[in-house]
């Protein structure tokens, strides 16, 4: 399952450009792309219910042992360079004689912060992208709990079952927007603690149903791998024109922008996510090549870091100011100078924390529960039918 770690980067790069913005002289429809960009956020939930499922498709919240280790791996996953980005965003501050937030610190060391009414609060005072942290936190408490369902349900319905789940999920996605739509809260402004945004966009709540489409898929993976190349094929030249062809020609107005927090890319999502786990099909062989997989591996560094830094780059104000190739090449100084920092926060930060967070919860006597890759894991699946050794100790996943 090499593709989704390369997915990964296309997921976390789309996010990072929908931030730096892109030159005006851009053609309108390629602008268009990138400042969609940030519906990486919702792939990534997607794929977070994928990975959990496929590596811990037996977990359940009353195994104790197994269920605390499963927590620690996930706390020990994200949350180090995620609490090394805040202890930066406060020295900073410090440095500069900013004042600092202490309820709002508060909030964001506990990733609780996207559940604040508040938009500074949730996505400005202390590294914006934190707040999709404090969603996937809520999954991975959640997890336990939902997984016995999910694979109860394809025990005794098999893969209609799942189907028909994820179509309940996408109804209630519609639902969502239908109300804030009609309701014309799609149209308040960001900062609104009542605004589509606010529930829509960043409510852990409302991403849920998109999450478990994603643990659905996992248990569906092995109805695909009977399929023809040319589905495969089909499948993701499909999904590609519809997210591109819809980010291109989209109309503007409150509710496409709504609609793009979720409800266009759920079941498109799903389909292409399937199709990519089983590493077959042109756009899966593209994710899997090195370069893809490389990128895959620092995405999580790459997307954590970057919206802190690209602000405090130089060349940032180029991007959409400049004239000629200057923003061209301002946009390439930056993206490098990122994914650098990306590199070197996962490899001297992210990865030796994770290590030693898992050294010391484990008890020798007991197989370690590890690490289970998330959206942002570096290290792919393991093959299929390769059960993860020790629970996913050390399990390759996407």
């Amino acid at each position: 399952m090499k593709a989704l770690t390369g997915l990964r980067a296309v997921a976390a790069t789309g996010v990072v450009v929908s931030h730096t913005g892109v030159p005006d002289s851009l053609p309108e429809e390629l602008a268009k792309i990138a400042q969609w960009g940030y519906i990486g956020v919702p792939m990534f939930f997607m794929l977070s219910g994928v990975v959990l499922a496929y590596n811990y498709p037996d977990l359940r919240f009353w195994e104790g042992r197994r269920t605390i280790r499963f927590y620690v791996a996930r706390i020990a996953r994200v949350m180090p360079l995620y609490w090394a980005m805040i202890a930066y965003c406060v020295a900073y501050y410090y440095v500069v004689g900013r004042h600092q937030y202490p309820v709002p610190l508060l909030q964001n060391v506990f990733a609780v912060q996207t559940w604040s009414g508040d938009i500074k609060v949730a996505q400005s005072y202390y590294n914006g992208p934190g707040w999709s942290i404090g969603v996937e936190m809520f999954f991975y408490l959640l997890f336990p709990f939902l997984i016995p369902y999910v694979a109860r349900l394809y025990r005794r319905f098999g893969a209609r079952g799942l189907v028909t789940l994820i179509a309940a999920m996408t109804l209630i996605v519609f639902a969502l927007w239908t109300y804030f739509y009609l309701s014309g809260r799609s149209a308040l402004p960001a900062a609104d603690p009542g605004s589509a945004h606010r529930w829509l966009y960043r409510n852990p709540l409302c991403y849920l149903p998109i999450f478990v489409c994603g643990m659905a898929v996992a248990f569906l993976i092995p109805h695909v791998r009977g399929w023809s190349t040319r589905r495969h094929h089909l499948v993701q030249a499909f999904v590609f024109c519809y997210v591109f062809g819809l980010a291109m020609f989209r109309s503007t107005g409150p509710g496409w922008g709504t609609a793009s927090y979720g409800l266009f890319f759920v079941a498109p999502f799903a389909l292409v996510l399937v199709s990519l786990a089983t590493d077959r099909g042109w756009m899966a062989r593209f994710l899997a090549t090195a370069p893809m997989m490389r990128l895959g591996v620092a995405s999580y560094a790459l997307y954590i870091t970057h919206r802190w830094l690209v602000g405090k780059m130089p060349a940032a104000e180029f991007i959409e100011k400049g004239s000629g190739l200057v923003p061209y090449v301002s946009l390439v100084i930056v993206i490098f100078f990122l994914l650098l920092i990306a590199e070197g926060a996962h490899q001297y930060i992210e990865e030796p924390a994770r290590r030693w967070i898992v050294r010391i919860t484990r008890r020798p006597d007991v197989p370690s529960a590890g690490t289970v890759n998330t959206v942002a894991d570096p290290r792919p699946l393991e093959p299929a039918g390769v059960v993860p050794q020790h629970g996913g100790g050390e399990a390759r996943r996407a």
